[in-house]
């Protein structure tokens, strides 16, 4: 150490318990996204060197490696604890199962909200990441572990892995809107028919409850019922399309200017020139994926659709934008738009699937769809050039709603 007229000075010295390490790792995440956790803005929220983290922990890979176990233990910590409360109650109701879920995946998305944001941006992360696929891997197993122990009471073989599917997307949109009763009322009307009778009665009361509560999420909209863009030059629009693809395979923290001017081959100056913040960029790219997904909904109303995004693309914008409007306010009523019209698509495809009477409404197919993104979500982790047969998983949930 060397000194000076006050006295010496010490060195700095991290504070490198894992715990705290850990909960600044996430607190780095919960702000600017996976892209945010590097070892120098980590070592200042430490208020240490990079130098003493790496000491400790090694590279960069072995850190995260630790972190994201060092989570996964915690998580695990928080599930037994549930699934001991679960069991207490000896469950044999599928409509109290379905409370119990929503409960769990509400105290995910309120006490537990930093590292569920943690997990959904490591997910969202992994297909561009490669090296967090195994840590990553394993917490989800612990996740799927805990559902099925969950589910089994009932003795439905598929429901652990439906929840856990399902619990997937849905943790990201409780992330941007679990304020919302709305919200919370339409995921717990899901809940309650994954664990239930999938396909209900046309006069079920649950229907007239999800069509008040589907309109109500609509509220912060305006008076169209639709999330309106921003106006955007030629130019601007030609871009736009550019960073959504960014976003769309790589997540919303990889948008920068220099990496949207190598995409596009625009230079940097031109591109600071039109988008002068990194805000800018994401907004523009977020703005061209709602006017993307919005179409292909509308779309498939029609009689012959044309898809501009496939099912892999929607899963993946759609969850990186519940993540953003997580941190972005002015983005919050899309993802309620777009929690709230899951579904409307898939209902079409389902009811052309059965000979005679359709038998799925708008609220089966949202819980259905729902989960079908969410695991298109978790194949993406382990592979991810998966394509759409992990909608393989909604077979038995089709089947037995068409036998019952």
């Amino acid at each position: 150490p060397s000194s000076n007229d006050d006295g010496p000075v010490m060195p700095k010295r991290a504070d490198t318990d894992l715990p705290s390490v850990l909960n600044a790792a996430m607190t780095l995440v919960a702000a600017n996204g996976l892209g945010g956790l590097s070892l120098r803005p980590l070592a200042e929220q430490l208020d240490t060197t990079v130098s003493a983290l790496s000491h400790r922990f090694g590279l960069k890979d072995t850190l995260v490696a630790s972190l994201i176990a060092a989570a996964r233990a915690e998580d695990g910590a928080f599930l037994d604890r549930w699934l001991t409360r679960i069991r207490a109650l000896d469950v044999r109701d599928g409509a109290l199962l379905g409370d119990l879920v929503d409960a769990v995946v509400g105290d995910m998305v309120g006490v537990a909200a930093l590292r569920t944001r943690f997990y959904c941006e490591l997910i969202q992360g992994a297909p561009s990441h490669p090296e967090i696929a195994a840590s990553l891997s394993a917490w989800q197993v612990q996740r799927l572990t805990f559902w099925r122990a969950v589910a089994a009471p009932l003795g439905r073989a598929e429901l652990g892995d439906v929840l856990h599917a399902f619990s997937t997307d849905e943790i990201a949109h409780g992330l941007a809107i679990g304020e919302l009763a709305a919200y919370r009322w339409l995921r717990r009307l899901n809940l309650q028919r994954l664990c239930g009778e999938l396909v209900r009665r046309p006069d079920s009361p649950d229907l007239s409850q999800f069509a008040v509560f589907h309109a109500a999420l609509g509220d912060a909209l305006d008076e169209t019922g639709r999330y309106r863009t921003p106006a955007m030059s030629d130019w601007q629009t030609k871009a736009a399309r550019h960073i959504s693809a960014l976003i769309v395979e790589e997540g919303a923290d990889a948008v920068t200017h220099r990496a949207v001017a190598a995409r596009a081959g625009y230079a940097n100056s031109t591109l600071a020139y039109h988008f002068p913040r990194q805000d800018d960029l994401l907004k523009a790219g977020i703005n061209d994926i709602i006017v993307r997904v919005q179409g292909t909904v509308d779309a498939q109303r029609m009689s012959e659709p044309e898809h501009e995004l496939n099912s892999i693309e929607i899963a993946r914008a759609t969850f990186a934008i519940a993540l953003v409007a997580a941190r972005i306010p002015s983005l919050k009523p899309f993802a309620a738009d777009m929690r709230r019209r899951r579904g409307e698509n898939y209902l079409v495809r389902l009811n052309r699937l059965v000979d005679g009477e359709a038998p799925f409404d708008l609220l089966s197919a949202q819980a259905i769809a729902m989960t079908g993104i969410g695991q298109l979500l978790l194949d993406g982790v382990i592979d991810p050039a998966a394509d759409t047969s992990s909608f393989a998983l909604l077979d038995p949930l089709q089947a037995s709603a068409r036998l019952g």
